[in-house]
């Protein structure tokens, strides 16, 4: 009897433990340690390393669709490379897999090879094995389904084009010593070598020199007399506007305009301002903003169109708001139009300090709202006048998070503990519609807005607030081991299914220079699509549009775009349980609960979230657990 009571009690004790601690529902075992794996956004094939071997994981079937060895990759590259001092620079950073953002392409650096994998096929489109050379970068270009590579052979760099339909070169050109082009480090190099295809033409700002192409021929149409930082081709596909330093340590830069058949300066001199922070083509003439002002430039001379420039020391952004432009200078802003003149009697304080990161700054109606470290607060936009008498002050060293309510045309703004509703109808400051108390302020990063109310979440909290102010739920975690856990691959995914479009804090402050092109009368120019536009677009949109240009089956994407765009509904949490064991928490924001809980065993997981699907793919040891939307 004793002996059956205990078996009972242990069989209870088995089910309660394989409750609370959920199993894999399918795995996939594999000869070697997985030592990366990748999900690429297109296919959604996971992509992981094992040993020698690259494999293809289809997220629905869960089976893995191709394989690719040794025999596949080939034998290591011909030539000296493995000899070359710079070699190992390059490879040092790299990491094993990089999916290629709006494409079915999966990049692999394996024994010293550069290989280009199609996630659709399976298939090896290119290979660098059967060359003499080494890839030092590559740029995809989805427009035309090609790849720019940049190459280092012996002593010189070159410029190839990759037929990703072929994998073969359509050409490679050398177009300088490797020696002055290797003075850059690498990380900077990833922040200035810009690629844009223009037609017949291929623009290549590569370590600081810039190089037109013939797109079809591979012929060198010309390199730039001068080291330049930026460039950016003018709506009449004539001229091209160039942004240079003035030296290593300088806050001063160069602009200068040069034509497009011969790379010559069209100015006798270039500009010397302090450091550019905004550009606007009005297709005659150019507005350009420093650090000190910002003016007008006749396109074809140089020459000033503005008697005086707009002035402010320290300039942060100029914001264009139908034909005007709102501007801040340092901790300032002012409100002139298209012909320098101010439209407010005097500037309008938004913070304490030069130095605050500016939250938000727009036109609300007929209000222009800003948001900033310390300070919150509307204006008029005619008049420049306080809409409210008293700022919203805000604590500094805490973060201020906005979220937009499309039906009321107001803002939801959190900072220290509070939730404010900036309703551009009311007259004077609201007070806080609710008070909360969260346990890790500081690492907040993102707020919500849901037709019952707000959802606060960091890395390891989550609260749901109701409009009344009332608290629907609250729960806070312990986060396991170091926290530089490598969560990086699994970042973009867990945000768009956590986050959710348009729930990021966009701070203007040092923020990277763009230019804007408008007609000569200032209005919108829609027609003219630049790189820089490209880049800020949804990019499920650009999965979308790289999907049907690179023939992928529309089904097949459609099913899994369509679900992506479903997936916002959920927070995941990677935290430590009260046993002490890793766990990876899917919390509902609808209402809280804690729809799935799983174990990790180390402090640096590898996994991917499907958006599709929401499953959950992940590197353990010698095998790969797959665990089933909860």
């Amino acid at each position: 009897m004793k002996k059956i009571t205990f078996s009972i009690i242990l069989l209870l004790l088995v089910s309660v433990s394989a409750i609370s601690q959920r199993k894999y529902d399918e795995i996939v075992k594999t000869e070697n340690t997985v030592q990366d794996l990748v999900q690429n956004g297109i296919t959604g094939i996971v992509v992981f390393k094992e040993g020698g071997t690259v494999k293809g994981l289809d997220p629905e079937t869960k089976k893995v669709v191709w394989t690719l060895t040794k025999d596949d990759f080939g034998a290591t590259s011909a030539g000296d490379i493995l000899t070359d001092p710079d070699f190992g620079k390059v490879f040092k950073d790299k990491s094993a897999l990089t999916t290629v953002p709006g494409s079915p392409y999966v990049e692999a650096y394996i024994n010293n090879k550069y290989i280009i994998i199609n996630t659709d096929t399976g298939k090896i489109v290119y290979n660098s094995s059967k060359e003499s050379f080494w890839v030092t970068q590559s740029d995809f270009i989805p427009e035309t389904d090609e790849y720019l590579l940049t190459l280092k052979k012996d002593g010189d760099m070159a410029i190839a084009l990759l037929d990703m339909k072929t994998g073969e070169l359509k050409w490679n050109t050398t177009v300088d010593k490797a020696k002055s082009l290797f003075s850059f480090s690498f990380k900077e190099s990833a922040n200035t070598n810009i690629a844009t295809v223009h037609g017949s033409v291929i623009y290549y700002l590569l370590y600081g020199k810039l190089y037109s192409f013939d797109r079809n021929s591979g012929k060198l149409n010309w390199k730039g007399d001068e080291d330049y930082s930026k460039f950016f081709l003018t709506q009449n596909d004539k001229n091209i506007v160039v942004v240079n330093n003035a030296g290593t340590f300088s806050t001063k830069q160069y602009l200068n305009v040069l034509n497009t058949e011969t790379g010559k300066s069209i100015w006798k001199e270039s500009i010397k301002t302090k450091r550019v922070v905004y550009l606007e083509d009005w297709g005659t003439k150019l507005l350009v903003a420093h650090y000190s002002g910002f003016n007008f430039f006749d396109l074809k001379t140089g020459e000033k169109i503005w008697k005086k420039d707009a002035r402010g020391d320290g300039l942060k952004r100029v914001i264009p708001i139908d034909q005007d432009f709102l501007y801040v200078a340092e901790n300032e802003m002012m409100l002139i139009n298209k012909d320098g003149e101010k439209l407010w009697k005097k500037f309008i304080e938004i913070s304490d300090d030069k130095e605050d990161p500016i939250y938000y700054l727009g036109k609300v109606g007929e209000k222009v709202m800003y948001l900033t470290g310390t300070y919150g607060n509307m204006v008029d936009y005619k008049t420049g006048v306080k809409l409210w008498k008293r700022n919203i002050q805000f604590d500094k060293d805490r973060p201020v998070l906005p979220t937009y309510d499309e039906a009321t045309n107001s803002y939801l703004v959190y900072n220290d503990e509070k939730l404010y509703k900036f309703d551009p109808s009311i007259s004077d400051k609201p007070e806080p519609f609710a008070k909360v108390n969260i346990k890790k302020e500081k690492e907040l990063n993102s707020i919500e807005l849901f037709p019952w109310g707000v959802v606060l979440s960091g890395p390891v909290e989550v609260m749901g607030v109701n409009m009344d102010g009332t608290i629907k739920y609250h729960l806070t975690y312990s986060q396991p081991g170091e926290t530089s856990r490598r969560l990086l691959k699994s970042a973009a995914i867990a945000g768009s299914i956590g986050l959710g479009i348009g729930a990021g804090v966009s701070e203007v402050k040092g923020s990277e220079i763009t230019m804007t092109y408008r007609d000569s009368s200032g209005n919108m120019r829609t027609s003219v699509v630049r790189n820089e536009d490209k880049n800020n677009m949804n990019q499920a949109k650009n999965y979308a549009a790289g999907a049907a240009a690179l023939g992928i089956v529309a089904a097949k994407f459609n099913s899994r775009f369509n679900a992506m765009k479903q997936n916002r509904d959920f927070s995941y949490i990677f935290a430590k349980a009260d046993s002490g064991e890793k766990v990876l928490v899917k919390v509902s924001k609808k209402d809280g609960v804690e729809v799935d809980k799983i174990i990790f065993t180390n402090n640096q997981p590898v996994y991917e979230i499907d958006p599709a699907t929401q499953n959950i793919f992940y590197v353990s040891d010698k095998s790969i657990q797959i665990f089933n939307k909860k």
